[in-house]
């Protein structure tokens, strides 16, 4: 998978889609602060990182991810918009050494069905702060099932087995020390594309779900995609589905 994101981190950016409403929420559950200390897990090319800048007054942030070309990408992007208030660590979520208590906020979007939950959970559980907040933004099974790709390209649901139920993810909260959920907040977006953008997106693996297809079998079910998507849009040129989210936001038990 690590081979998946060195071929795409220089197109990453452009084949992915950033939601921004998100962002405003963590905003508002990070509350008034003078500073917040945070660290973004699975941060990839920086798509989120520089919404969180730009919503998040006085933010200091450690940028986290597996891939080294990808935190290149995201470094060249932060410069260019002069923020500088970050650092890069090249690591596993599960191998980071956190100390305990240092932390307003954790962010992870759209990566977390990479990591070992359970160990990133309770290690970044102890990290926050009593006041802080974890935030993760994923998308379930059920979600995945009734986006375009669930829907029409073939095999897609049968290869993606990472994601995890709400059920999973909150037990998986329960279990660690201190910490409660405070809100599953679900997000729904109207979406549009055409059907050549949809193609270059499948072929630069914009998710890496396509990663796990062999390349004969990657070309044989694009091409029962684009059957799918003739058979049921008539306008190839104005394709509409609605993407589906869910966000965790995770917080110390109070004593």
């Amino acid at each position: 998978m690590n081979d998946h994101f060195t071929k795409i981190a220089k197109v990453y950016r452009d084949v992915r889609t950033t939601d921004e409403e998100p962002i405003r929420r963590i905003r508002n559950g990070l509350g008034d602060r003078d500073a917040t200390k945070g660290m973004e897990i699975g941060c990839g090319t920086g798509r989120y990182t520089f919404l969180l800048f730009q919503n998040i007054p006085n933010l200091t942030l450690t940028c986290v991810d597996v891939n080294s070309g990808m935190l290149a990408e995201l470094s060249q992007n932060l410069n260019d918009h002069g923020i500088s208030n970050y650092e890069t660590l090249l690591s596993r979520a599960e191998d980071l050494r956190l100390e305990d208590e240092s932390l307003d906020g954790v962010f992870s979007f759209n990566a977390v069905h990479h990591f070992d939950v359970a160990r990133f959970i309770a290690k970044v559980g102890r990290a926050i702060k009593e006041n802080g907040r974890i935030f993760i933004y994923t998308r379930t099974p059920a979600q995945n099932a009734r986006s375009i790709w669930g829907r029409h390209f073939p095999d897609f649901l049968e290869m993606e087995t990472r994601l995890l139920e709400s059920a999973d993810m909150e037990r998986y909260i329960e279990e660690a020390d201190d910490l409660h959920l405070m809100a599953a907040e679900r997000f729904c977006y109207s979406r549009s594309s055409d059907l050549n953008r949809l193609l270059g997106q499948v072929r630069n693996r914009h998710y890496s779900t396509f990663s796990l297809y062999g390349e004969k079998a990657l070309e044989a079910a694009i091409e029962t995609f684009r059957e799918n998507i003739s058979r049921d849009f008539n306008d190839l040129r104005h394709i509409e589905w609605q993407d589906e989210n869910i966000m965790y936001q995770i917080g110390k038990t109070r004593p």
